[in-house]
């Protein structure tokens, strides 16, 4: 299941949870760039480098996990895709940057947290950046020129159509990955509602009402689907048998594309999205086995895929969608078997119900992201390596209260999660080769 580093004592480093706390708040909130004499700062990458030094020098024990792996396993073949398809550098150069922009976060969320309290800690964060991009967002609806109050940004769309979409700061200045953030902090809310007194519940619903405005001002219909979508699926996991939740799962591919055909009769944009997917999977029956390189996606057709799986699939074939889709599908699969086999919570003591409430929540803040990835291309998005490496952190704890559950967190469970994940591509190149 998991590589161990040699045996220490046991010791939780506060001083790299410290600056991995100050590294997501420069990430999420990124107040160094809401002024002009701050804006070049390096803050980020230096809290990254002090909480991965803090991390390995004293936190134990520390661990490899599958996801570890499979991510891992991604840089080799990135490299080699990248010189089989005329871009040897480049491919160096996009190795270079997964490692440190997904793999060393993913790892520093997925050992320093260690309870649930540093878990609250991060949540809380996420949820103030989220009201700071919708109130920033309402200040660009009624701003000269569409600005906001932070530095240099703007709602952007069709002018000549009314459009106003938001943006924030760094990478939030696309309102499709603003959208996505917001759907992903619903869950956050709803815990924290259920689990606070009346202040913290009256808080938490004004900050629900917040997110709802916030998803309807980004103008991403991915993210408003998303919305539903997460609805839809709560009601299966809580309400309806498994096999009702399974069959849900394989469909939805199907149900989605549908959809998105459906609305290219109202919108030539969604049109040839459609189009983007089918030159994707072009692309993977071309180039089986490395596909045709990271970034070269737009190399090959005239836009991006609009699709995490499909962007991935085109770009690093078989092997590399089958490792990125494995780590994700892995990570949610885990989640999903812990509340299934964990529904009579009267058996158990009330930390291990904490931590049960903690991987449902995260649990559908990652199926908030599988959502609205289908509709974006941001398979190595920073968000998807915080929100992952924070749930794998949920699956450590819980197995160690409940040893009983550790086969769920399996290698086994990884390897099926690499065949599990084509159910999404296979769906969708039957719903096109239907519709084309």
């Amino acid at each position: 299941m998991a590589r161990q580093f040699p045996e220490q004592e046991n010791t939780d480093s506060t001083f790299a949870f410290f600056f991995l706390v100050l590294y997501t708040a420069s990430v999420l909130i990124r107040p160094h760039e809401m002024f002009l004499s701050s804006v070049e700062w390096i803050t980020i990458k230096v809290f990254a480098i002090i909480a991965f030094i803090a991390t390995i020098a004293a936190q134990r024990p520390l661990k490899l996990y599958s996801q570890h792996w499979m991510l891992l396993g991604l840089i080799p073949l990135i490299v080699v895709s990248g010189f089989l398809n005329g871009s040897g550098m480049d491919g160096v150069e996009q190795a270079r940057k997964l490692f440190i922009s997904a793999i060393i976060p993913l790892f520093l969320y997925s050992s320093c947290i260690t309870s649930i309290k540093r878990q609250h800690i991060l949540m809380l964060i996420c949820i103030v950046a989220a009201l700071f991009m919708v109130h920033n967002g309402h200040t660009q609806q009624t701003g000269y020129l569409g600005y906001g109050w932070a530095l240099d940004t703007h709602s952007v769309g069709y002018l000549s159509l009314g459009e106003k979409r938001i943006t924030y700061l760094g990478f939030f200045n696309d309102p499709n990955d603003l959208g996505m953030f917001l759907v992903m902090n619903i869950p956050f809310t709803l815990y924290f509602y259920t689990k606070g007194n009346f202040l913290t519940k009256v808080t938490m619903l004004a900050a629900l009402t917040a997110l709802g405005y916030g998803i309807y001002l980004t103008g991403s219909r991915g993210t408003m689907l998303g919305v539903g979508a997460l609805l839809g699926i709560y009601w299966l996991v809580m309400s309806a048998g498994p096999k009702l939740f399974i069959a849900a799962a394989i469909l939805s591919p199907i149900a989605a594309t549908v959809i998105t055909s459906l609305q290219s009769n109202i919108d030539s944009s969604i049109d040839g999205r459609l189009e983007a997917w089918y030159a994707g999977i072009l692309m993977l029956i071309s180039n089986p086995i490395f596909g045709v390189g990271t970034g070269n996606f737009m190399e090959e057709h005239e836009r991006v895929a609009h699709n995490s799986y499909i962007h991935i699939a085109g770009e690093l074939g078989i092997p590399g969608y089958s490792l990125w889709g494995g780590a994700l599908v892995f990570t949610a699969l885990v989640g999903y078997l812990f509340i299934i086999k964990t529904q009579s919570p009267e058996e158990y003591n009330t930390e291990c119900k904490n931590e049960l409430a903690l991987n449902k929540t995260l649990f559908f803040s990652m199926i908030g992201f599988m959502i609205t990835a289908f509709f974006l291309s941001r398979s190595f998005t920073l968000l998807l390596f915080i929100f992952m490496g924070m749930t794998i952190a949920s699956h450590v704890r819980l197995i160690k209260l409940m040893p009983e559950l550790s086969t769920i967190f399996s290698k086994a469970n990884a390897i099926k999660s690499m065949g599990y994940c084509w159910v999404i591509i296979v769906a969708v190149y039957i719903s096109l080769k239907m519709g084309l």
